[in-house]
């Protein structure tokens, strides 16, 4: 009974060879690219993109920073005629399919001694001034907390926790200013202004 066992895998590779149709031992042509275009196919057919989670922005840590700034440039005379600005939050906005964070708002508070001080233009001067400000670790570990999906900075000003404005401005631009790259003048002349509906 083994002698047959061992006789059975010999006898069908004999028989497989000749159930082929090859010639001398060669691959049908066919045959041959058939199997090269399915390895081709294998080989190049691109794997589903699986989106890799963000890091959970520390909003708080960025607040503070841009406070802590704030603070540093105040202007004592201008706080006690003028206005007092401070940053209140930080948020990050979902949009598109899938979605992805698109947007940082950051809200502005302004605390008016004169009310025509509190307007969305002076929120965005005091925060554009505070962020090209930090220092640049400061402001290294700030962007680390921004989402690399993120393109557009809303400026939102509030006055006595009312929202008065919005100024839009993209994260490169602001970037670019804070580095020295592009001047106050072409920052102002790529805001977008928003008037809330009264």
């Amino acid at each position: 009974m083994r002698r047959f066992l061992v006789i059975i895998p010999i006898f069908l590779f004999v028989l497989l060879g000749a159930c082929s149709n090859t010639r001398g031992g060669e691959i049908d042509p066919t045959i041959g690219a058939f199997v090269a275009q399915t390895q081709t196919a294998t080989m190049w057919t691109p794997a589903p993109i699986t989106p890799t989670p963000s890091v959970a922005p520390k909003q708080a840590l960025i607040v503070k920073a841009l406070n802590d700034e704030f603070q540093k440039q105040a202007d004592p005379l201008e706080e006690t005629l003028d206005a007092k600005f401070s940053i209140i939050d930080i948020g990050f906005d979902l949009s598109g399919s899938p979605p992805a964070t698109t947007t940082m708002q950051v809200h502005v508070e302004c605390e008016w001694i004169s009310r025509p001080s509190c307007t969305e233009a002076r929120a965005f001067i005091v925060f554009a001034r505070a962020f090209k400000g930090v220092k640049p670790g400061v402001r290294q570990k700030i962007i680390e907390q921004v989402p690399e999906t993120v393109l557009i900075v809303q400026i939102r000003a509030f006055d006595h926790m009312n929202e008065i404005g919005i100024i839009e401005i993209t994260w490169e631009c602001l970037l670019s200013f804070a580095n020295d790259e592009i001047t106050g003048e072409q920052l102002a002349a790529r805001t977008i202004r928003f008037q809330l509906p009264p």
